[in-house]
């Protein structure tokens, strides 16, 4: 059902790479995101037709071992000789003295291991780029699935600032793109699909059946590779793993702001800001959100988790490990069964921002937006009962215009009330009040009754369903 061998989507970033590769002159670009999101079969793709490349895997090994592994694809790949145990200086010189002459790619995977292994390597090369770049035709490539490392490779401080040519930020796919992975499946199967598995190739690749239970079922198994699969991605990537696995069992359960966090993860209030920070910047397993309308430094900021397969595991598999382990498949199953729509809740508002976004950039709204996210707050009123939250609010400041929007994954057809109470839930938003122009909007999976369409268009509201998803959004499927 799935695509598992065959390249699917990257279209922009093949476009990307291969107009940079005609320049014909020195390039040094990286490729930068967290593991398992297909950037060597990426690599692969771009190097396919190349006549001279040479793609490197940095081995994690000692460095004189890692020397003679590069040395020998230098020599195997592109003829480069080098005598006896060569220097890191050796063979960026000899790299580069081969690049004088012809175009080369060279692709180092996984490069911030060079971190542990030889940090002076990026010394070696900064010395040789600095040299040999205005006459080199050298086409580098850097890879690396460790995010704030390989930032930091290329910070203010480190000897490869300011040398790179270009950058590639590698990201999960968009809902989109699942229309080239499952062309025939249904709109709404795809919404399920997305909220379990999220945009990550190495995931969607265990998607093997129509029928939703059968491929949760197969992922609660033991026998599937997805059963430990964050556990082992973080017991790789981090020391204190039990403490990042706490926090994303909590977000994923709803705890929300910094404090609730380390509260329920058994953390000091004054250390989950370094945690968070670790989530974040280096693995990008969560996001930290403020009001749209608010400044960016707002003390409402509260923290989600960001990679969507993983909000599913830390949500229903990682709390029931007991109970999988001793076969209670089904049991788990059928909790999941029962708590799906109001998981997917949220996937759909991130998909209805994903559409409203391609909206924008076509021109098909009111007026273009500069911004987009979620607004919620306080107002004046009892206790308990004087809070607000909208799904989703776009704002222009230069021409002071707002969009207001709701967005409803429920399978009976939205009624007026939903229309009422997002303008009830406008009034306390506290942007441009007596200047803004006012827009209003809802999102629906099933569509909406006769009388909420008949308020919408006496009070000029839009309404959207699952179909004009598909249709902007360019998605096949029933």
């Amino acid at each position: 059902m799935t695509i598992k061998f065959e390249f699917v989507n990257r279209k922009n970033e093949l476009e990307y790479i291969e107009g940079e590769f005609l320049k014909g002159d020195f390039r040094f670009i990286s490729v930068i995101g967290r593991r398992r999101l297909g950037k060597t079969r990426f690599l692969e793709e771009f190097l396919k037709g190349k006549t001279r490349y040479c793609y490197v895997l940095v081995p994690e090994l000692n460095d004189q071992d890692v020397r003679m592994e590069v040395a020998k694809s230098f020599h195997e790949k592109l003829g480069i000789s080098f005598l006896g145990s060569p220097s890191w200086d050796d063979i960026f010189e000899g790299l580069f003295l081969y690049s004088l002459k012809e175009q080369v790619v060279v692709v180092f995977d996984e490069f911030q291991r060079f971190s542990r292994i030889n940090n002076s390597v990026y010394s070696y090369l900064q010395k040789h780029i600095d040299r040999s770049a205005t006459e080199s035709k050298l086409f580098l490539v850097v890879s690396g699935s460790s995010i704030g490392m390989m930032h930091q490779i290329f910070e203010y401080a480190s000897p490869l600032f300011g040398r790179r040519t270009g950058q590639m930020p590698f990201d999960a796919f968009s809902f989109a793109a699942l229309a080239d992975w499952f062309p025939d499946m249904p709109v709404e199967m795809k919404v399920y699909i997305y909220a379990i598995y999220g945009g990550t190739p190495k995931y969607l690749e265990e998607v093997e059946s129509d029928i939703l239970q059968d491929n949760i079922r197969k992922l609660l198994s033991r026998t599937s590779v997805l059963y430990s699969e964050p556990e082992v991605l973080l017991k790789t990537e981090l020391r204190e793993s039990n403490t990042y696995f706490n926090i994303l069992k909590n977000i994923a359960s709803g705890s929300s702001r910094s404090s609730e966090i380390a509260e329920h993860s058994g953390i000091k209030s004054t250390s989950v800001d370094y945690y968070l920070s670790i989530l974040i910047n280096d693995l990008d397993l969560i996001k930290k959100e403020s009001p749209v309308c608010d400044k960016e430094s707002s003390r409402k900021a509260i923290y989600l988790v960001n990679d969507k397969f993983f909000r599913f595991w830390f949500r229903f598999v990682y709390p029931r490990l007991s109970e999988l382990e001793i076969g209670n498949y089904e049991r788990v199953l059928e909790k999941i069964k029962n708590e799906l729509d109001t998981f997917t809740a949220s996937v759909f508002e991130d998909i209805s921002k994903q559409f409203l976004l391609e909206m924008n950039r076509c021109g098909s709204l009111p007026f273009t937006f500069e911004k987009i996210g979620k607004q919620w707050g306080k107002f004046k009123g009892e206790p308990g009962k004087n809070t607000y939250e909208i799904d989703l609010v776009s704002i222009n400041s230069d021409t002071k215009q707002i969009l207001f929007c709701e967005c409803k994954w429920q399978k009976q057809n939205v009624g007026p009330d939903v229309i009422v109470q997002l303008m009830d839930k406008a009034e306390h938003v506290k942007w441009y009040n007596r200047e803004r122009k006012e827009y209003f909007a809802v999102i629906s999976r099933s569509g909406f009754t006769p009388k909420a369409k008949s308020v919408a268009n006496e009070k000029n509201v839009l309404l959207f369903d699952l179909g004009d998803i598909s249709r902007v959004m360019s998605l096949s499927g029933k």
